[in-house]
C-alpha cells in the first residue's frame, strides 16, 4: 500500500497579506509546492495537494493522510503560521517540521531572544517599543537595527532601519508601529559577516554546509528590496576556517535546541568584530524551493539532493507516530 502523503501549502486567496506585501515570497511558495508534488510522485508516494486555510481540519479528515509536508507560512498572514502547526497537531496526524511552540517562538522576535540568552546562545541585544509615545530603550547602543516583532522575508527592513542617533531611532520606530500595526523590536546591530546555516533534524541533528550571504558594497545588509530583487550573492559552502565553523555549529545547533525546532530549520547568524557569531533569526519554516531556496542549496552541497532531502524529512515525521 502506497504511503498517503498531503501537502499543506500556502494557499494565496486565503493569504492575501503575505502575497500583497511579498509577491516575490508568493512566487517561491508557488513553486516550491510544484516542487514538493513532483518530488513526492517520484518516491512512488500518493500526494494530495490541501490549501492551509480554516477548512484545513475537515479537508485532512477527508484526505486521511499517512503524514502530512507542512509548507504553509499561515493563513492571513504569518502572524497565523504557528497556528497551521496548532491545527496539525489536533488532526493528530504526523507532520514535518516544527510543532506550534517552536514556531511561536521564533516567529516573535523578543521571545526567540529571551530564549536563546536564557540557554546562553549569543544573540544581539535588544529592546522593544509597543506604542508610539513609550520611551526608547536605553541599554542597548547604537549602530542598531530597527525592526517590525513578528514579520519574515525582510518585511519592514529598509535601507534606513540601521540608525545611529536617537532622533533617527525614534522616527524609524514610529514608522513601523504606524505601518504593521505591532511593536518595533530594536537590536544592536552586528556589522560582521552574515551566514544563514541549515539544520537537519533528527536523532543526532546535522549541521548543513554554511552558506554565507556576500552583499553588494553600500548594503551591508538584508532589506526587503534587496531580498525581493535578489540583490545579494550567495557562497556554499561558505570560506571560513574550520575554528569559525565549529563555532558557528555550536551556536546554531544551541538555537536549534533552545527553541525545540524540529526536523529542519534555518538560521541566520552575524558575527562581531571578534568573530564571534551571534543568532540574529530563526527560520522554523525556510524555503524550499530547489536551485533557489539557500536551505536545498545547503543540503545539495552536503550530498542530499532535493527528493532525498523530502523523503528524510516524511520519514522524520512518520517516525512520531
Amino acid at each position: 500500500m502506497r504511503l498517503r502523503v498531503a501537502v499543506v501549502y500556502t494557499a494565496a486567496e486565503s493569504n492575501h497579506h503575505n502575497c500583497t506585501a511579498n509577491p516575490h515570497g508568493a512566487e517561491q511558495l508557488n513553486k516550491t509546492s510544484i516542487a514538493l508534488k513532483q518530488a513526492i510522485e517520484e518516491l512512488g508516494y500518493e500526494v494530495h495537494m490541501i490549501p492551509g486555510d480554516f477548512d484545513l481540519l475537515r479537508a485532512l479528515g477527508q484526505t486521511n493522510p499517512d503524514v502530512v509536508f507542512n509548507n504553509c507560512t499561515g493563513i492571513n498572514d504569518k502572524s497565523s503560521q504557528p497556528q497551521i502547526a496548532g491545527m496539525l497537531e489536533l488532526s493528530k496526524f504526523p507532520f514535518t517540521g516544527s510543532g506550534q511552540t517552536a514556531h511561536v517562538l521564533a516567529l516573535y522576535k523578543p521571545l526567540t531572544k529571551k530564549v536563546l540568552l536564557f540557554h546562553n546562545v549569543s544573540t544581539p541585544g535588544f529592546g522593544v517599543v509597543s506604542k508610539i509615545g513609550e520611551p526608547m530603550p536605553t541599554n542597548i547602543s547604537f549602530p542598531v537595527i530597527v525592526k517590525p516583532e513578528h514579520e519574515g522575508s525582510s518585511i519592514g527592513i529598509s535601507a534606513k532601519s540601521v540608525v545611529n542617533s536617537p532622533q533617527e531611532l525614534k522616527e524609524v520606530v514610529e514608522e513601523v508601529i504606524t505601518n504593521f500595526r505591532q511593536p518595533a523590536l530594536i537590536e544592536e546591530f552586528i556589522s560582521g559577516r552574515e551566514f544563514t546555516v541549515g539544520v537537519l533534524g533528527g536523532e543526532q541533528p546535522r549541521i548543513l554546509p554554511p552558506v554565507e550571504i556576500l552583499f553588494n558594497e553600500g548594503s551591508g545588509f538584508y532589506s526587503q528590496a534587496i531580498k525581493s530583487q535578489d540583490g545579494a550573492q550567495t557562497k556554499c559552502p561558505a570560506d571560513i576556517l574550520p575554528e569559525l565553523q565549529k563555532r558557528i555549529e555550536a551556536t546554531v545547533l544551541g538555537a536549534f535546541k533552545a527553541l525545540e525546532c524540529r526536523d529542519y530549520a534555518r538560521i541566520d547568524v552575524r558575527l562581531d568584530a571578534d568573530g564571534i557569531p551571534y543568532v540574529i533569526d530563526v527560520n522554523t519554516l525556510p524555503g524550499l524551493e530547489p536551485g533557489y531556496s539557500d536551505y536545498p542549496k545547503a543540503a545539495k552541497a552536503a550530498g542530499i539532493e532535493f527528493k532525498e532531502l523530502v523523503k528524510h524529512l516524511l520519514h522524520s515525521a512518520l517516525a512520531r507516530k
